[in-house]
């Protein structure tokens, strides 16, 4: 890791026992050795932590998909979609609601204003125009015909 080898590290020693000193050299050690037992431990606490913190993102994630799961009810969908069925039908309804008494009321308003100035019927009599006029040429041309056909009654009494 460091890259260092033996003469390096015995090197190191030689000079650690000539500055310490060979009486103090034990407590030393027994310092070292806390001290890297003090960094393993924190650093061992720190990885628990790490992968306590990540258990819990997943178990959020594995969580969260089961609500996303449950959420999918068939009963709720068919719920919501027979809903917004029913909707547009009120709508469509509100619409043919309102057309519909449009209707009525501008019919209402032409028998009003027909009436006023139209000469009184009575209720057998009322015929649409068109259909007057179609009668009125029928009796036309039964008058017609019947002017230029001879009168049979009046031949026989001729005999």
């Amino acid at each position: 890791m460091f890259d260092i080898g033996w003469s390096e590290i015995l090197v190191v020693v030689i000079i650690t026992i000539l500055v310490v000193g060979p009486k103090e050299l034990p407590g030393l050690l027994r310092t070292i050795g806390k001290t890297v037992g003090n960094l393993r431990r924190m650093a061992g606490d720190f990885q628990h932590q790490f992968n306590d913190a990540l258990k819990e993102a997943e178990l959020d994630e594995v969580q969260k998909t089961i609500g996303d799961v449950r959420k999918l009810d068939p009963g709720t969908a068919l719920k919501d979609a027979v809903k917004k069925q029913l909707s547009s039908v009120d709508d469509l309804t509100e619409d043919l609601s309102a057309q519909m008494a449009s209707s009525k009321r501008d019919i209402n308003e032409a028998l009003e204003t027909g009436s006023a100035s139209a000469p009184a019927m009575d209720d057998h009599s009322m015929v649409p125009p068109e259909l007057e006029q179609l009668q009125t040429d029928a009796n036309n041309v039964s008058d017609a015909d019947a002017q230029s056909q001879p009168d049979m009654g009046k031949t026989k009494k001729a005999d």
